[in-house]
């Protein structure tokens, strides 16, 4: 929300997505709607995974409040809601918990002068990616131990979907209620799970069983080993005490 970083977003990277943290928009726009029910259906309306599902949620905000639903919309959906996220990038997070994790993590280092606070970062750094290359070295399978425990939720929720085959590529999906259609071709589902995040929705799941299709094997590749390492890759080099840095004079 900061001024001037969206117009230079815009200038620098023209094609990047971005998106609002929630928990920000919550803080602002519950300055003026305090109701505990209005707050878990903005929520509600952040996690919604498709459109109508978000403008459902939306519509009961407004029987509730219909002042606070329009002061809602004052936040482009664009940028808060996962009915409207971009599936490119398969993150399918509505707050920046990451960021403020980082600037904790850096939280003595922020109030040194600005060299040693560098130093002190780089250092870190250094540290935490032969950490957590150790990690992703240790892991017991191919995929992230986070994604294999959504995975490990939906199939489970699988057993519970029915589905139905149109004989091409096309199925349709229910789950008590609810009902969408899969393409297996495309990879893609009406409930959007399986977009956002690459990894099979339940009814996804239940459609490649049906289709005999091990789901496990249509996770995306960035959740693997392979991906994880490539992140940690190229790796920050020790550098030589300060007497030895070559500086430009002034």
């Amino acid at each position: 929300m900061q001024k001037g970083l969206i117009d230079a977003k815009k200038s620098v990277f023209p094609e990047a997505k971005y998106k609002y943290c929630v928990r920000h928009i919550e803080a602002n726009w519950c300055k003026r709607w305090r109701s505990g029910q209005a707050k878990k259906l903005m929520w509600w309306c952040a996690w919604a995974t498709y459109v109508e599902d978000f403008e459902d949620q939306l519509r009961k905000l407004g029987d509730i409040d219909e002042e606070a639903a329009k002061d809602l919309l004052k936040y482009k959906p664009q940028t808060w809601c996962r009915a409207y996220f971009d599936t490119q990038c398969k993150n399918i997070m509505v707050d920046n918990n990451f960021t403020e994790s980082f600037n904790a993590w850096i939280l003595e280092a922020r109030h040194m002068p600005i060299i040693k606070m560098l130093e002190e970062i780089r250092l870190k750094v250094m540290r935490r990616l032969v950490s957590n290359e150790a990690k992703v070295r240790s892991w017991k399978g191919d995929f992230s131990p986070p994604c294999m425990k959504l995975y490990n939720v939906y199939r489970a929720i699988a057993h519970g979907c029915k589905v139905e085959f149109n004989g091409d590529f096309g199925y349709e999906g229910t789950e008590g209620d609810d009902r969408h259609t899969i393409n297996l071709k495309d990879k893609r589902c009406t409930c959007r799970a399986w977009d956002l995040s690459g990894i099979p929705c339940p009814h996804a799941i239940k459609a490649m069983l049906y289709d005999k299709v091990e789901p496990g094997t249509q996770i995306h590749w960035y959740y693997c080993k392979e991906a994880y390492l490539l992140t940690y890759k190229n790796k920050i080099q020790p550098i030589m005490g300060v007497k030895f840095w070559k500086v430009d004079p002034a």
